[in-house]
């Protein structure tokens, strides 16, 4: 647990030391000032995976607040030391943290990860919840110059951390490598000026939603979609979905198939397998709620909505949230429940009366 506080820390570390050191690298540079970069103008457009996260909105659902609520319940340590991580930088969830996008970048054989989060936050008290962080962790936090900014790079004791700047005055930039945060803040192609790559989706997706996402498919999840077409169908080419916690759920997902004629096939197939489902847990409230969804095709799109009202939606949460719960005792054991006592004694009976017949025979 204290590394899950450390990674939070080390992200709005370098926010407030970029907040401190902005006056003395802005005296040293002698360039103009470099434009904002925010929101989707600081993805690059060679991204294939996007995420979009409207904290604010998530924050100040009920529905949401009750589900964390009870999953820091079942952990009183994490739930101590997020209070203790909040308080001590002065960061109100409610309304501090607005909104944050998530891009996975391809870099050779692999992939770099870059996070862009817009707030408001308050530079003294993150500033000294820096620095006890720097000091207890044994790390320091590196400063250079790029694209007329100043960067930030996290070093910590286990090695190389990650790479942070700002792109504006409420908007920060953390990267896996210092080479996304510079193509970043760079004036390349991004995400938002282009109609190419995932650029092309974007008119699909309400990006307005609380969450939002859009990603070419991954090999191994294309493939799998075929397997169970049967092989029907070519694999996918890309997945667009937004949901919206307003009043209830509004969920939609897209699904870009190879042609028309896939996206006719997969929808049958999928309204098959709901129907099976609905129909095994028909007695579960899961069953009750998954005959909600509808399916639709829009030429090679095929489109899943699901809406639920909050009554619903909570309903959803809490049987998955108990489910959870029942199979963890007190003593943190995965072991199921024991049956009933009434039901202990049916079976205790039973083998009573096996073993006489048993004993009878021989």
């Amino acid at each position: 647990m204290p590394r899950v506080c450390a990674i939070v820390l080390a992200s709005l570390l370098a926010l407030t030391v970029a907040c401190r050191d902005k006056k003395k690298h802005a005296a040293q540079s002698k360039g103009p000032t470099p434009a904002a970069v925010e929101g989707l103008q600081a993805i690059p457009a060679q991204a294939t995976a996007v995420i979009g996260i409207d904290v604010l909105a998530l924050a100040s659902s009920p529905v949401v607040e009750r589900a964390l609520d009870r999953m820091l319940a079942r952990d009183p340590e994490l739930r101590g030391e997020l209070s203790a991580v909040l308080k001590a930088c002065a960061i109100d969830p409610h309304k501090d943290v607005l909104s944050a996008t998530i891009a996975l970048v391809p870099r050779g054989e692999g992939t770099d990860s870059l996070l862009v989060t817009k707030g408001k936050y308050s530079e003294a008290a993150i500033t000294a919840c820096l620095g006890r962080f720097l000091a207890e962790s044994g790390g320091h936090l590196e400063s250079s110059q790029a694209e007329g900014r100043a960067i930030y790079h996290q070093v910590t004791p286990e090695g190389a951390g990650v790479w942070l700047a700002f792109g504006s005055t409420d908007t920060l930039l953390i990267a896996s490598t210092r080479e996304l945060l510079v193509m970043s803040l760079g004036t390349g192609e991004k995400l938002g000026s282009v109609k190419t790559g995932l650029a092309a989706y974007l008119p699909r997706l309400n990006t307005q939603h609380a969450m939002w996402a859009m990603g070419e498919v991954e090999r191994a999840v294309a493939q799998g979609l075929v397997a169970a077409s049967g092989g029907q169908v070519q694999p996918p080419l890309a997945i667009v979905g937004s949901a919206d916690l307003g009043e209830g759920l509004a969920l939609r997902l897209e699904v870009k198939m190879s042609s028309d004629q896939d996206a006719k096939t997969i929808i049958s197939q999928a309204k098959m397998q709901i129907q099976a489902a609905a129909l095994v847990l028909q007695v579960d409230a899961i069953g009750q709620l998954i005959k909600n969804i509808e399916f639709a095709q829009d030429e090679s799109w095929a489109r899943l909505d699901w809406r639920l009202s909050e009554q619903e939606l909570a309903d959803l949460v809490g049987a998955n949230l108990s489910g959870l719960g029942s199979s963890i005792d007190k003593d943190g054991s995965n072991d199921e429940n024991p049956p009933p006592e009434s039901e202990n004694a049916e079976i205790q009976g039973e083998q009573d009366h096996g073993n006489r017949n048993t004993d009878a025979g021989s």
